[in-house]
């Protein structure tokens, strides 16, 4: 991921659900430097800083780096000042660490990817045996129709499209949740001050939510949410109707990141694509997640 504000979000309720075996930050809504401090400052604050972090790719792989700051603030997670700096820490590449924790263990493992997907394409690069222990990977990326860094690409695959293209293709389950759903499933303004029922975490979540609405989102259905969306795909697969088809993502300068479909008989694995979703029943899983994080860690504790 590439916190980010709404990857804040997706990282919570994902502590809430999910047995997590490791983050990795990525360039993508900021530079590297502050999506890994950002990645291990949320984790402290939620009382996990045993969950490790590890510093990934600085910039695409064929591209220059876009990143996002009128969306995300200067630091990812502009609104909130985290109550204490973090010392620099040295890591292998996620990549590396992967596979060198897939061949001491035999853990099946699934991947949520919410920024862009240089990590994960390097990942696939290094392992030959991955879907031996690969069970998917869900992306946040992509829209079978509309964009929003161009009218037809979506930011994450915007910013390396190489590496969304060779995802798209891989030889193992993938599930793309993309705009055609996080622009539905929005969270409604009138719910923000319930983040402030959740101690240090859910004030975190609510000033840079807040922040977000005041200089990025200013829909009147309310804040779009994209990565919390995709965890909640992975969880919760019977909230979203889906579709199969095989994909491409288009690398050309005029089209960079836009999601193709192609012909039926073209060799390449399907892709589930979400094309709807199930509002009600997604936004009751969020505050459901948060609500299992809260009893499981001190830190998120309600006040």
């Amino acid at each position: 991921m590439d916190p980010g504000i709404d990857d804040a979000l997706a990282l919570y309720t994902a502590l809430g659900r999910l047995p997590i075996a490791g983050l990795s930050a990525v360039a993508g809504n900021v530079e590297i430097e502050k999506t890994f401090v950002n990645a291990r400052q949320l984790l402290r604050l939620a009382g996990r800083s045993d969950v490790p972090v590890w510093r990934g790719s600085a910039a695409p792989l064929h591209y220059p780096l876009h990143t996002a700051p009128h969306v995300h603030g200067a630091s990812g997670l502009d609104g909130y000042q985290f109550p204490a700096p973090l010392d620099d820490a040295p890591t292998e590449p996620p990549w590396a660490a992967w596979a060198r924790i897939w061949q001491e263990e035999t853990t099946p493992v699934h991947l949520i990817a919410t920024g862009p997907l240089t990590n994960i394409a390097k990942l696939l690069w290094c392992l030959d045996d991955a879907p031996s222990r690969l069970t998917g990977i869900t992306v946040m990326g992509g829209a079978i129709h509309g964009g929003n860094v161009t009218p037809t690409a979506e930011f994450n695959f915007y910013a390396d499209p190489e590496a969304a293209d060779q995802v798209m293709g891989a030889n193992v389950p993938v599930t793309m949740v993309g705009l055609d759903v996080t622009h539905k499933a929005r969270l409604p303004w009138e719910d923000l001050p319930r983040f402030l029922d959740f101690a240090e975490p859910g004030r975190l979540l609510y000033a840079v939510l807040h922040w977000y609405g005041e200089h990025a989102e200013r829909h009147p259905d309310g804040l779009a949410i994209h990565d919390a969306i995709a965890v909640a795909a992975y969880a919760n697969p019977e909230l979203f109707v889906w579709q199969e088809l095989p994909l491409t993502v288009l690398q050309d300068a005029a089209w960079r990141g836009t999601v193709a479909r192609l012909p039926e008989s073209a060799r390449r694995p399907r892709v589930k694509a979400a094309v709807d979703v199930d509002v009600p029943g997604v936004l009751n899983w969020l505050w459901g997640s948060l609500q299992a994080m809260a009893e499981n860690s001190p830190a998120f504790r309600q006040s």
